[in-house]
């Protein structure tokens, strides 16, 4: 299978259209790649978590109590906002790094 546009390289044809924040034309650095990945691995693990466990506890606790459909969705309601709360000042954090390290500050 070859790459679109008629190129027959695979090095990284679909990295072509990653650009930084900024506007410059110049490609996102290994550094930058890096820690994207991360943060994206990071904040789809915290969105499943925070689902599984509180639905987890909903569960336990609806066993206890006796209302199971009930508090399994509340748990995964309270699981899915705090894995968003979680998410969102993570990216915050992040985003006020990246505008450190680019002011030169860090």
């Amino acid at each position: 299978m070859s790459a679109p546009g008629g190129t027959n390289s695979w090095s990284g044809w679909y990295r072509s259209g990653a650009r930084r924040r900024n506007g410059s034309s110049s490609s996102v650095t290994l550094d930058d790649a890096r820690r994207m990945s991360n943060s994206a691995w990071v904040n789809s693990s915290r969105l499943m978590s925070g689902l599984i466990l509180y639905t987890g506890l909903g569960w336990l606790v609806s066993r206890w109590v006796g209302h199971q459909a009930l508090l399994m969705a509340v748990g995964a309601i309270v699981g899915l906002g705090l894995s968003y709360y979680l998410m969102f000042t993570s990216l915050a954090h992040e985003a006020r790094q990246d505008e450190k390290r680019r002011n030169g500050d860090a």
